[in-house]
């Protein structure tokens, strides 16, 4: 029973026990004195009638009472385990029920000791008498004594009444405690179910199985949570594994191209089918340079995504930056047809690595002058606040779909893979960029519809 649905199935069934001995134990004790206070009732009640009726049996002429009335009234009284004495004061009358029938009396006493110590086994009682004057026109004439097993005793259909509810509650009980063990066992499958579904998707998700599902569901939120999470995740790392085979192949191609026209060019030439010319050379040289700076690209990433690369932080003048950046994409710029506008106070001082933020800057103007038509613009905007600045790179271009802008700052990720192998791209332009404003402490996010342009949002502290 280590199992959850074990444990809260045992869980069910323990409160369910504790509730029905509880209420039984409360029942009883309620039973006892509801019975209790109505055998004292029903005791005093009869009491007031026998000398109701005793007193109905004096004769006044003779100040005396009717004895064959009074044998009649002491033998009723017998019935319901009430002993009569009835005594006037001259004593010309003396009858006790005790002196005509003690061994009826004598039973009668015992049965009732007997009933009351077959439910209350410590019950304390014997028997006992109060005595009561009568009275005629205000005037004495004699004593009731009346006697019976006390401080109270319960009859025999008293005693089968509360054996009937006793029994009654048992069956309820029984009853209440099988529909809450049901309860608990069809709640616990109910909770156990979906988890156990997630167990087993987890396996197979460890297993390599990315994308797989939780199909179950839950009307319970923190599991309906727990799905949830499983499920993203799944699927995370379904997309991952993805991007992972994707950025193999485009690895291997952006390293087979120009492997491929260094080793045929190589091979020509060593075969003296072409000649080693300077022009040829310098191709080859060009094709190093490009994997050299594929390489770089690769390793710069990974230095700074693991915070291995040392930042040279100085305060610096970002509209000077600017003046610079705008200098080296004027040529660019120009050949689209496209305006670079600055929107930069002055003083904009910033504090960081001036040689990093530039290539930050620069892979996002590069990336809004590629998706931006002629007749465009492509603004670069300094906020300062108290605690940081803001760059805002802002195009009016072709903008990115909803579904790609989650990802753009994913390494290898393309938007557009139609044209990513002409513009010689490997899609790692904006994963560096994130990587280089998350090691100055910043953030960077990107706004976007498509057809109406871009807004790259650059945070970063102030420094100070």
């Amino acid at each position: 029973m280590n199992t959850l649905k074990g444990k809260l199935i045992i869980t069910y069934t323990i409160i369910s026990l504790m509730i029905v001995a509880s209420l039984s134990i409360l029942f009883n004790m309620s039973i006892d004195k509801i019975f209790q206070q109505y055998a004292i009732d029903q005791q005093k009640k009869q009491i007031q009638e026998i000398i109701a009726q005793v007193n109905q049996q004096y004769l006044k002429k003779t100040g005396t009472y009717n004895v064959e009335g009074l044998e009649v009234i002491a033998n009723a009284a017998l019935q319901n385990e009430i002993m009569v004495h009835v005594r006037t004061l001259n004593n010309e009358i003396d009858w006790d029920i005790r002196q005509h029938k003690v061994q009826e009396c004598q039973v009668l006493l015992q049965h009732a000791e007997k009933n009351m110590h077959s439910r209350y086994p410590d019950f304390k009682g014997g028997y006992a008498e109060n005595t009561y004057d009568l009275k005629y026109d205000s005037k004495l004439i004699g004593y009731l004594t009346i006697g019976y097993y006390g401080p109270y005793s319960l009859s025999d259909n008293e005693l089968l009444l509360i054996q009937s509810l006793n029994r009654a509650l048992a069956l309820l009980g029984t009853i209440f405690l099988v529909i809450a063990v049901l309860l608990g066992i069809i709640m616990a499958m109910r909770i156990s179910a979906p988890i156990t579904n997630v167990i087993r998707t987890s396996k197979k998700i460890a297993d390599g199985n990315y994308g797989t599902q939780v199909k179950e569901s839950s009307t319970t939120r923190e599991t309906t949570d727990l799905i949830d999470s499983i499920n993203e995740m799944s699927q995370a790392l379904a997309i991952k594994e993805q991007q992972k085979k994707q950025i193999t192949a485009d690895v291997a191609h952006e390293l087979r191209t120009p492997l491929f026209n260094l080793l045929g060019n190589i091979e020509a030439m060593i075969d003296q089918v072409l000649e080693p010319t300077a022009e040829r050379l310098q191709n080859c040289h060009t094709e190093i340079l490009r994997l050299t700076q594929i390489v770089d690209q690769l390793q710069k990433l990974n230095l700074l995504e693991n915070k291995q690369m040392f930042l040279t932080k100085e305060s610096f003048d970002f509209s000077e930056l600017c003046d610079l950046l705008f200098e080296d994409f004027q040529i660019a710029s120009k050949n689209k047809g496209i305006k670079l506008l600055k929107k930069v106070q002055v003083p904009a001082p910033v504090f960081g690595d001036m040689y990093q933020i530039k290539q930050c800057i620069t892979n996002l103007i590069s990336n809004s002058i590629k998706h931006t038509e002629t007749g465009g613009f492509v603004s670069v905007e300094y906020e300062k606040f108290p605690h940081n600045i803001i760059l805002r790179i802002r195009d009016n271009g072709i903008g990115i779909p909803q579904s790609d802008l989650r990802h753009i700052f994913e390494r290898f990720y393309r938007v557009d893979k139609s044209r990513c192998h002409s513009n010689a791209g490997m899609g790692i332009g904006l994963s560096i960029t994130k990587a280089i404003v998350e090691a100055h402490g910043g953030t960077i996010s990107a706004e976007s519809r498509v057809g109406s342009g871009s807004v790259f949002i650059v945070s970063l502290p102030d420094g100070k």
